[in-house]
């Protein structure tokens, strides 16, 4: 199974702290988004190669990365060779780069939005999509606020756990169920893939709007996660990751000094 990370925004909302560095490669604690979202992959015996997607414009950020990370599993970057937010090819393109990159072989995928930090572990979900790996799967998360969904993709599940409808941002969402931005999608599903961009020639901006489309040809199932997720499209979101996790760690080291 590969990984796929989807990390070729221009990161505008966070100006000026995008100007030159990537949303992924901001930092949260001590690691970037980027590094907690790797360190939870280096431990999935059944990921073998992961494979992140940038623009022209921050390559090189990525590749100085890639020089101090220390995973065990092999990283490949690739460049959309798109150096201008106005040029962006759209993240359903940068994923079919992705898959033709020769990397990806026909091994099933999953598929992740570089700008997400969560503190759940990811077997949760592989457990799931390794025993079906002939559908697909979507994690989601119950942020409790309508006024707050509509903000995301949103998911509607019957009691089998089957998506029922994804739509993208809707005025009035029927749920509370978002989208956070992983995916498991069988190796079979790059035709889908193809067949959305150049057969149909849909939008190819939000990976969103892809998997709203595929949710009326495949069976897709929601696997609703726990714990604390933050979507890093603007500087409230960003500051809100931080202070969760330096509240979330202070608190852990003052119980780990009461037990001393």
């Amino acid at each position: 199974m590969k990984a796929i990370i989807l990390a070729a925004g221009f990161g505008t909302r966070l100006y000026p702290l995008t100007l030159d560095l990537p949303k992924s490669l901001l930092r949260i604690g001590k690691k970037t988004i980027l590094d907690h979202l790797m360190v939870k992959l280096d431990t999935l015996s059944a990921v073998d190669e992961v494979i992140i997607v940038s623009n022209s414009r921050f390559h090189r950020q990525f590749l100085d990365w890639q020089k101090t990370a220390s995973y065990s599993k092999p990283v490949h970057i690739l460049s959309n060779r798109v150096c201008e937010h106005e040029k962006s090819l759209g993240a359903v393109r940068d994923l079919f780069l992705a898959l033709r990159s020769g990397y990806c072989g026909s091994a099933d995928f999953l598929v992740f939005c570089g700008d997400n930090y969560f503190d759940f572990p990811l077997g949760y979900m592989l457990l799931p999509a390794l025993g079906h790996r002939e559908s697909a799967f979507v994690g989601v998360y119950d942020v409790k606020d309508s006024s707050l969904a509509k903000e995301y993709g949103v998911v509607e599940m019957d009691e089998h756990h089957r998506i029922t409808k994804f739509e993208e941002k809707p005025t009035n969402p029927k749920s509370t169920l978002v989208s956070i931005g992983a995916y498991f999608l069988p190796g079979s599903y790059r035709l889908r893939v193809y067949e959305y961009l150049e057969i149909e020639k849909r939008n190819p901006d939000k990976i969103g709007d892809f998997i709203a489309w595929l949710t009326g040809k495949e069976n897709l199932y929601g696997i609703e996660f726990d714990g604390a997720w933050f979507d890093i499209g603007n500087k409230d979101s960003y500051d809100a990751a931080r202070i969760y996790f330096e509240t979330k760690n202070a608190g852990a080291f003052s119980q780990m000094e009461k037990t001393r």
